[in-house]
């Protein structure tokens, strides 16, 4: 999907100080010269306004072209897609051969959102939504969360910061400077309107998240019992939903390099870039560590399904580090030992969903590839769809032979014969 195209290619900086800024194979290059380092790197410039205005923003309009697409999500009847930094688009999908555009959700600054029992959990900026669609049709904000995410910054005339115009620099700065320092914790560095530089930590946090009702593997928000759950670059931010308000933030530190979450069960498997986590819920106030389980540094979803976790770990031209490209099988029955069962080569895996004890990995441009999961640590090869191009797949929550996935031209959508394993394409979104 394109939300999980432009987190890859945003896999600019990491690691130790002269490992991170002088071998970063695409964007980044630097040479040490008399306590002096030259980088290239992506400057923010700040971007003022009246954050006002745009919580007053009329949330229904008509409808829009699909044109930086996000997150999806498969209602019964309709779908979400995300505009990525503006809002959602509403489609009919009543006649899944011919999905109909009726109408936009206009939320400023947004880029996450999931759904649940008929409401949108959007953030937009600073701020966190919950958006009544029990009618898609006539969407209301139930009530707005102010500052969710950190208190808007400032300049000299109380305009507050709503963005950053990015530019492709290179500079020569001095070794230990702040903006060298910053560089080894960040991907970008991001100044005010003074041109002073404004710590990573206080700039909002960017989420990745999609709906309750068909989850991808693709995620960055998760739901358990009122509370919800978003993974920042190295920490899981939770708070309660209860009814009228958002209450009590908190934050869980976790490892640097978090990409995604699934819930199962009351616990939470937190995929980043060179382990598994897995945090218990149970008491949903206290989310509690439990373990870890560590790979090939990668780039990586994760999907567990009874006693079994799989993984995807994929590196290659897309901007994931390592070189490993493989499907992993963990045994998760004892949650605080995770341990491999099995390890099978792939081409490019990105996301992965079980269905009838079969288990789809779209490898992007190389296919649709499906196994036999009845038994886990001895997976089937069944088939390879080379002229189905999927990057997450989605089922319809309600028709269990219906196949969704998301490529770059689009979202498509399948009907499966699972008796001769057939697929039949019946429509395209196009974006």
């Amino acid at each position: 999907s394109s939300d999980l195209m432009k987190k890859l290619l945003a896999n600019k900086f990491k690691s130790s100080l002269f490992i991170s800024l002088c071998f970063s194979f695409l964007l980044t290059s630097c040479y040490k010269d008399k306590g002096s380092v030259t980088m290239t790197y992506y400057k923010g410039v700040a971007i003022y306004g009246d954050i006002e205005t745009l919580r007053n923003t009329p949330l229904l309009s008509s409808a829009k072209i699909v044109e930086n697409p996000g997150k999806i999500f498969i209602g019964e009847d309709f779908i979400l897609i995300g505009e990525e930094h503006k809002g959602i688009h509403v489609f009919d999908n009543s006649n899944p051969n011919s999905p109909v555009n009726v109408s936009f959700l206009d939320i400023p600054f947004s880029k996450e959102f999931f759904v649940e029992d008929n409401v949108i959990y959007a953030e937009s900026h600073y701020d966190f939504l919950k958006i009544d669609i029990s009618n898609v049709y006539s969407p209301s904000i139930l009530f707005r969360y102010e500052n969710t995410f950190g208190s808007p910054l400032l300049n000299n005339s109380g305009q507050q910061l709503l963005g950053f115009n990015f530019e492709l620099v290179t500079e020569t700065l001095k070794l230990n400077s702040p903006e060298v320092n910053a560089l080894n914790e960040s991907f970008d560095l991001y100044y005010d309107y003074s041109n002073q530089l404004i710590p990573a930590a206080n700039v909002p946090s960017s989420f990745a998240g999609n709906s309750a009702q068909d989850l991808g593997t693709l995620n960055k928000i998760a739901i358990y019992d009122k509370f919800i759950y978003m993974v920042g670059k190295s920490k899981l931010i939770y708070f309660e939903d209860n009814q009228s308000n958002f209450v009590n933030v908190q934050e869980l530190l976790l490892d640097d390099g978090l990409e995604t979450i699934y819930l199962e069960d009351d616990n939470l498997f937190i995929g980043s870039d060179n382990s598994m986590t897995i945090v218990n819920v149970s008491t949903p106030s206290a989310p509690n560590y439990v373990s870890e389980y560590f790979h090939s540094v990668s780039c990586d979803p994760v999907l567990p399904f009874k006693d079994v976790a799989y993984l995807t770990l994929r590196s290659n031209d897309d901007g994931c580090n390592g070189t490993i490209n493989s499907l992993d099988v963990i045994d998760i029955n004892n949650i605080n030992n995770p341990t491999p069962l099995t390890s099978i080569e792939m081409s490019s895996p990105y996301g992965l969903r079980i269905v009838n004890n079969y288990l789809f990995i779209g490898e992007g441009i190389n296919g649709l590839t499906v196994f036999d999961a009845n038994s886990p640590e001895n997976l089937v090869y069944v088939n390879n769809y080379e002229n189905i191009h999927a990057y997450d797949i989605m089922m319809h929550p309600t028709i269990s032979d219906r196949l969704l996935t998301t490529n770059q031209n689009g979202l498509q959508q399948y009907a499966i014969d699972f008796t001769t394993m057939e697929v039949y394409h019946l429509s395209t979104i196009s974006y």
